[in-house]
């Protein structure tokens, strides 16, 4: 019998798995094989600044969306993630595809899902997202104009032109229901002067970091001297862009 966890637990409303030895030997194989893999520029998890790169990407832009996908590895079965190793010639996917999944914590119509945990998800995640009619309907709005960031299961888009990004809004929003990865209903913003993402506040030319998540930096009990310079370091990394953003655009 396949055994790929020792044990799974619940932590802000979310299942959390953690890989066998085993399992975990199998899945940075996969991350190795994979190790030089070019994934699309919009890929910002896999771009040198991440997700402050992600937002920096918009700032010359006056209108934004953001797509947030529900339980999104939860939401890739089995057999997708076979035919996403298959697609790149990878050796035994069927059997590296088992070892990568979980039965499913949520029910729901996959037997089995990547799980939270494995380090092999992450990878996994982003090459069934390539092989989605998602990435159809980002290039589509790439050709239009449209900048838009892939955190993940976060998505931005960004234009100057609120018709075309509703647009390519819309495309986005309904190839993500057509692949079965959900958007979250209740963190869908349609295209608006401003959005909230990472925990940042995203406008014309400015990113900052919010000030609910300064506040409750400020108010934890076991900040130090260490901690400071990392939090205040990041908060100025994510504004750092917006005064040149700004003269970019005129």
């Amino acid at each position: 019998m396949l055994t790929n966890f020792e044990l799974k637990y619940r932590t802000h409303g979310k299942w959390i798995f953690v890989p066998t030895e085993q399992c975990e030997r199998k899945g940075r194989r996969i991350i190795k094989y994979f190790s030089r893999f070019e994934f699309p520029d919009y890929f910002y998890h896999y771009q040198p600044g991440g997700h402050i790169a992600a937002l920096h990407a918009h700032l010359t832009s006056k209108f934004f969306f953001k797509i947030d996908i529900q339980n999104f590895y939860y939401s890739i079965a089995r057999m997708r993630v076979t035919r996403a190793l298959r697609a790149h010639g990878y050796p035994g996917a069927n059997t590296l595809a088992k070892w990568s999944t979980v039965r499913n914590p949520h029910g729901g119509p996959h037997a089995h899902v990547l799980p939270i945990g494995f380090v092999q998800s992450p990878l996994l995640a982003s090459l069934v997202l390539m092989k989605s009619p998602v990435s159809a309907a980002i290039e589509r709005a790439a050709a239009n104009g449209v900048s838009i960031s892939v955190y993940m299961d976060d998505f931005i888009g960004s234009h100057n032109d609120q018709v075309v990004l509703s647009t390519a809004y819309t495309d986005i929003r309904d190839a993500s229901v057509a692949a079965g990865l959900i958007p979250n209903p209740t963190k869908l913003v349609p295209p608006t002067l401003a959005i909230t993402a990472f925990n940042c506040d995203l406008a014309f030319g400015r990113a900052q970091v919010t000030a609910a998540r300064v506040a409750e930096y400020e108010a934890r009990d076991d900040r130090t001297a260490l901690t400071d310079a990392a939090f205040y370091q990041y908060r100025d990394r994510v504004a750092a862009a917006n005064s040149s953003a700004s003269l970019q655009a005129f």
